[in-house]
């Protein structure tokens, strides 16, 4: 398997990557950015719903509103309510309950905290199984035409794999765990082992989703999420619609987890669609230096990289404690007080005593080099992830 080199981070997408290399975090034909955060606001005298300009079939509207003094955008005001971008779902400006676009599959999806079940609840799992993994083809909109071709297939045609847990009941709300693995595939089907596995094969508790990758002409065979335009943004935003439109999803009970490219992608879709995701955890990633806006909204995280690693150092600008550091931030922790977390096995985890109590922050740095954790990780992944109490 190719590992995720730091070194290349800034290459340009025209030069071959050496192997053990991703995708660059390059600044070469980039292309303007598809993303635009909905999380800026503005006093709304009568509430009105804060707009945001996308890519594909997205639009701006302001919606239907009423109501006075209500804040636009992320924050919630007086007492207005209204129709979000993409026409469907409750507003975001005043008192109106946040709810992720239902009319936006794009890479604009709004930055909230979704709760209850999905529309796919009651809905027969068809061919899907818990014993083996189905692969699901999808078309994703809102991908940006200025970002380099791929070198096989197109950015709007990808796929997922899913693997149901065991005695499936389409009546109840599971979580779902979206998983990346390392570098390295090159037909497409990055996810047809699941990607980086949690749960173990035969599990009852959460729907099991493989993500796959597509990557730039002359770069790693990786995930493209090194760019404030990712093609992967929209193909998350499209897969879990697709996910929660025909399975049973608890829409509050999202999370990703990776290791190696996998673990890049975790951190940055866990920084631009916090509150979407409630959860992530890597192993051997760090920090993409250009990536998509933030959401600003907190999400649980467990992060490992090994003390020894050279090709994800744990140092340096784009290293894994930089990762850190940026959930930090984004989860409003207080101070750098820590205590030992004794779930994973060998005493190398500590956990952030001033994070919220909904947003724990855990970092383990085991002994060993481009480690994903070993056995023991994903039993400590889920230990966290299954203990989270409600988010207030």
């Amino acid at each position: 398997m190719r590992l995720r080199s730091l070194a290349h981070h800034g290459a340009a997408l025209g030069t071959a990557l050496s192997v053990g290399c991703s995708d660059p975090g390059g600044t070469v034909n980039q292309g303007p950015s598809t993303t635009s955060s909905s999380a800026t606001s503005s006093a709304g005298g009568s509430g009105n719903v804060s707009s945001s300009s996308g890519v594909g079939d997205t639009s701006s509207s302001v919606g239907a509103t009423s109501g006075s003094g209500g804040a636009n955008g992320e924050t919630s005001g007086g007492a207005g309510s209204g129709i979000g971008i993409g026409g469907a779902g409750s507003g975001i400006g005043g008192g109106g309950a946040p709810a992720r676009d239902a009319g936006n599959t794009g890479s604009d999806a709004h930055f909230d905290t979704p709760t209850g079940m999905s529309v796919g609840c009651g809905k027969p799992p068809g061919t899907n199984s818990a014993t083996a993994f189905t692969k699901h083809d999808i078309m994703v909109s809102g991908v940006d035409p200025a970002f380099p071709l791929p070198e096989f297939g197109s950015w709007s045609q990808r796929n997922y794999f899913v693997k149901l847990p065991g005695n499936y009941d389409p009546m109840k709300a599971y979580p779902v765990i979206f998983g990346g693995n390392g570098c390295g595939n090159t037909d497409g089907n990055a996810g047809a082992g699941g990607g980086f596995r949690v749960l173990p094969n035969n599990q009852d508790q959460a729907v099991l989703v493989g993500m796959s990758y597509l990557f730039p002409k002359g770069s790693g065979a990786c995930f493209a999420d090194g760019y404030p335009n990712t093609p992967e943004l929209p193909y998350f935003d499209t897969m879990l619609a697709d996910v929660e439109a025909n399975f049973c999803i608890d829409k509050s009970q999202v999370f990703v987890a990776g290791y190696s490219s996998g673990a890049w992608e975790a951190y940055t879709l866990g920084f631009a669609r916090g509150g979407v995701i409630r959860g992530i955890a890597t192993a051997a990633g760090g920090l993409r230096p250009m990536r998509p806006p933030s959401s600003n909204l907190p999400f649980a995280a467990l992060l490992l990289t090994g003390a020894g690693d050279t090709s994800n150092p744990i140092d340096g600008p784009t290293g894994g404690a930089a990762a850190r550091d940026q959930v930090l931030k984004q989860n409003g922790c207080v101070g750098t007080a820590t205590t030992d977390w004794t779930t994973l096995v060998g005493g190398a985890c500590k956990q952030y005593t001033g994070c919220p109590a909904a947003s724990p922050v855990v970092w383990c740095t085991p002994p060993g080099g481009h480690t994903d954790g070993g056995a023991s990780y994903g039993a400590a992944i889920w230990t966290l992830w299954s203990s989270l109490p409600a988010r207030p």
